[in-house]
């Protein structure tokens, strides 16, 4: 089999699962120091690989302004800038195209890039009929194997054994500029929100604002973290309601890595913020409850995690069916269903755990 001379990376969304794709990165310039190896990702997630010392060329998808100026009726604009996306990955000659997403959007681009060999997911894993656009597949690993180790073995087709190493995290120095300076405190960072699509793993908003008050009179230094306007108003009002916990500064996912390295434990939801802290050594705790530990559970050995004591956990639900769903009341007039076996996560429990991982 013949070495490739050119790779490129297709894992366009979201930042949580960027993070995991690190390690490939890691493998793939180890294994082939020579290559060039390029990553084609959508604008939110791109300031993770800005300046990346292992990539030669970083692709940056626009998707959000192109359906921003779709609504609008702006037709030409996000046509015109799909096409100069596409002949700009088409020009940089790619031989192999890796598709960690492996749906239909990840799979059109690994197509368009002119890549005439493209390594994706296996079935069951390769999803929305993705899996004809590859002209590689490995074999399947099983769900509870991490996604960490299932990306690593898109390289297997490539003769490439691995060893997961946590990969780099570019640092920015203007990023690092607006975290707080630290005191002598122990630096907690809470995370509280999760994506629209991940609801189903929220815990409720009153027990956040209950463990960062507990925290802070603890002698503990306590920022709470968001992502977006939505999710800021709601940090906001459990701050105003926590004494001694502050809102963290407005950042992007650059800004948020800075400020993940400068805290001693982050704590919160399975959420891409959640899998930053790790990659970057924070000791992350974790709070989960549907999602499989194993396959989805924060992977460095710093990092922990409660489980919810639940029979139907974990399960693959994106809405959780069960009649006990708790609903409770938003900052923003919204409402969020607390799923059962988020509920079972007591305050006491979460702060025991903390207090354990501080101390070690």
């Amino acid at each position: 089999m013949e070495t490739p001379r050119s790779i490129l990376i297709v894992r366009l969304s979201a930042f949580g699962d960027v993070v995991h794709v690190l390690p490939c990165l890691a493998a793939l310039r180890h294994a082939l120091p020579e290559a060039k190896i390029g990553w084609v990702v959508e604008e939110l997630a791109a300031p993770l690989l800005e300046g990346h010392p292992e990539l030669d060329r970083l692709h940056v998808v626009a998707r959000k302004t192109w359906q921003q100026n779709l609504k609008r009726g702006a037709l030409l604009q996000p046509v015109s800038a799909a096409r100069r996306a596409i002949a700009e990955l088409r020009a940089e000659g790619y031989e192999v195209a890796i598709d960690f997403q492996s749906n239909l959007r990840s799979a059109l681009v690994a197509r368009m890039s002119g890549a005439p060999r493209r390594i994706g997911q296996p079935a069951p894993f390769a999803r929305e009929g993705s899996g004809r656009f590859f002209t590689d597949t490995p074999t399947a690993l099983p769900f509870e194997v991490h996604k960490i180790e299932r990306n690593l073995n898109l390289l297997a087709p490539l003769g490439i054994a691995t060893t997961p190493a946590r990969g780099i995290v570019p640092e920015h120095a203007g990023a690092t500029s607006m975290i707080p300076a630290r005191d002598s405190r122990h630096r907690i960072v809470l995370h509280p929100g999760v994506s629209r699509h991940g609801s189903i793993k929220a815990w409720r908003p009153d027990r956040f604002r209950e463990l960062g008050a507990r925290l802070a009179e603890a002698g503990h230094e306590v920022l709470l973290s968001f992502g977006g306007n939505a999710e800021r108003t709601e940090a906001q009002r459990l701050a105003d309601g926590a004494p001694g916990v502050s809102l963290a500064p407005e950042v992007d996912v650059a800004g948020l890595a800075a400020l993940l390295r400068s805290a001693d434990l982050f704590i919160g939801v399975d959420s891409g913020p959640l899998h930053l802290a790790a990659a970057v050594g924070t000791k992350a705790l974790g709070l989960y409850g549907p999602k499989h530990l194993g396959a989805y559970g924060p992977y460095w050995p710093e990092s922990d995690a409660l489980v919810a004591d639940y029979p139907c956990v974990p399960c693959r639900h994106r809405r959780c069916p069960r009649p006990e769903v708790t609903h409770v009341e938003l900052a923003t007039g919204g409402r969020a269903a607390i799923s059962p076996c988020m509920d079972t996560l007591a305050v006491d429990a979460v702060l025991e755990k903390a207090a354990a991982m501080l101390a070690a």
